[in-house]
């Protein structure tokens, strides 16, 4: 190599060195980009008072997020608070160690215990900014959007729900030891120094994790509401917190209902909530005595309001099953970006029953396989209207991804599709629906099925349905048991609901489902019934 060469080499080397130290630092800076898939409750615009679950994915700058754990305290003055804290601990530091890799904040926020970490590391960091434009947005009290809302729950004796009730007191010192405090997080019980830490680092983004939603997670000066106050992008980490309710008290539900009927507050009218799973890629965190039956409510359909009704049966269950309700949700859109998607189907990981009310997606396989292996590993499922069509998209949808090359055997250039679902485990044959009838639907009980428990609480004499009939006839299963017929002038009969035993496990379907028949007392039974039936759960 000559002299000229080996020096242009050279050159080429150092900046070569200089451009990967440039990148280094950058990461440094900024950290991962970190997908996060946010849901929440929004108002209805075609039902006044109503609410949507809607799901948003959103991609985050590490370095422009934080998480605030807020109180996990060494000992609660309720036992069985400590309890679950405890609990709670390892999984919640998995977490935080996770996010703090990818180059995220961490705020430990163990309110009055100041004292004790006031020579520690990082409590210099907690304290060292104070701006008074930060002081001047903070608040106390409900948010403008809270007011005439209506609170999830009661408690009584604090929320402690240990027989008997333990006595009240401030039995706390630090934070529990289970959750590392390392170089680079920061310690503060003070909304002011957070907020001017967040404000000085750049940060955008805000986690609460930590206990208890219903009280210092939402209030705190650290809390849910004062950093919406100061304009953040405020999250709660739903299965990494708890409440303080006491199943003695209104509406008189478990103790871990209580915990969900405050995230569906939260949702509506504070903030989005997330699963640690965005952080872990596993599975989310479940106390070991919340053993409610968990139902996974899959929805993506743009046409009968299904992100709207589901949620509202989903909460009349909460309140008379004590079931744990979860979502599974794609956009609710028939056309359009973004709508071959579902996030948060590892529900049905844990789920023991899935409710089905999806309209013609096509899936990443890895997202369709989760569904596939939910359903052939004998659980059962209900499917409501659009179901039958779940996973007949038409056509083929391309991937989204960049750098696929089907011809090395890497992936598939398309979405995977899942047309049989409606044969091989509904048992039904759709074949579209018939037009818009004056009137309605009539719908009656096959006779002989008067007694099925699928029918009780239904009108004997039948109903009628406002929404189009689909035709179905004849089933494709031998298997199948048909409990209701729907009737319209000119047409021959069709089946409407059957019950079906597949090769995999049982299956209810209902080709019903239009939103007004959600107000229907006899479609509303038939519902509940459902639940009933393949939760084998007794009528209370």
């Amino acid at each position: 190599m000559s002299p000229k060469t080996l020096s242009n080499f050279s050159v080429l080397l150092i900046c070569i060195v200089l451009f990967a130290s440039a990148v280094t630092a950058k990461t440094k800076e900024t950290g991962e980009i970190i997908s996060v898939s946010l849901q929440k409750r929004i108002p209805s615009e075609l039902d006044e008072g109503a609410f949507i679950i809607v799901n948003e994915i959103q991609e985050w700058k590490a370095g422009e997020t934080a998480i605030i754990i807020c109180d996990m305290w060494d000992k609660h003055w309720c036992k069985g608070a400590t309890k679950r804290v405890t609990e709670m601990a390892p999984f919640m530091n998995d977490v935080i160690s996770m996010a703090r890799e990818k180059g995220v904040q961490i705020v430990h926020a163990p309110s009055d215990c100041m004292e004790y970490y006031k020579d520690h590391p990082a409590r210099k960091p907690g304290k060292k900014y104070k701006f008074k434009s930060v002081e001047a947005k903070l608040g106390e009290g409900m948010l403008e959007c809270e007011k005439g809302a209506e609170w999830p729950f009661k408690i009584s004796g604090g929320g402690c729900d240990d027989k008997p009730q333990c006595e009240t007191g401030s039995p706390w010192t630090k934070q529990i030891e289970t959750i590392e405090i390392l170089d680079g997080d920061a310690i503060t019980d003070s909304g002011i120094e957070a907020g001017s830490l967040f404000m000085k680092k750049g940060i955008k983004n805000v986690i609460l994790v930590g206990v208890h939603t219903n009280m210092c997670v939402i209030g705190r000066s650290f809390g849910l509401r004062n950093m919406v106050r100061l304009g953040m992008n405020v999250v709660l980490m739903r299965d990494m917190t708890d409440t303080m309710y006491d199943s003695a008290s209104w509406p008189y539900v478990s103790h871990f209902t209580g915990n969900s009927l405050m995230h569906e507050y939260i949702e509506k009218y504070v903030c989005p909530t997330m699963v640690s799973s965005d952080f872990t890629a596993h599975k989310q965190f479940r106390f070991e005595n919340d053993t409610r039956p968990v139902i996974a409510f899959v929805t993506a359909e743009g046409e009968y309001r299904a992100n709207q009704r589901l949620p509202e049966f989903a909460h009349d269950l909460l309140l008379t099953r004590d079931v744990n309700c979860e979502f599974a949700l794609g956009r609710p859109i028939t056309e359009g970006e973004g709508r071959h998607n579902i996030e948060n189907l590892q529900i049905l990981r844990d789920a023991d029953l899935a409710v089905f009310f999806v309209r013609r997606r096509a899936l990443e396989s890895e997202k369709l396989e989760m569904i596939r292996n939910y359903v052939t590993s004998g659980k059962p499922v209900i499917g409501v209207r659009t179901a039958s069509h779940s996973f007949a998209a038409r056509g083929n949808i391309p991937r989204v991804e960049q750098g696929i090359d089907p011809a090395m055997g890497r992936a598939s250039s398309f979405l995977s599709v899942w047309p049989e679902f409606d044969e091989e485990i509904l048992g039904g044959n759709y074949q579209g629906h018939y037009g818009q009838i004056n009137g309605g639907c009539d719908i009656s009980v096959v006779p002989g099925m008067e007694e099925h428990p699928l029918l009780k609480g239904v009108d004997p004499e039948g109903f009628i349905s406002p929404g189009t009939l689909y035709k179905n006839k004849p089933l494709r299963s031998e298997r199948a048991q048909v409990l209701l017929t729907g009737n319209i002038p000119g047409q021959p009969s069709e089946p409407v609901c059957w019950l079906n035993r597949n090769k995999y496990g049982m299956a209810i379907y209902t080709s019903l489902g239009h939103w007004d028949d959600w107000e229907i007392e006899s479609f509303q039974n038939i519902m509940i019934n459902s639940v009933d039936y393949l939760l084998e759960i007794k009528s209370k």
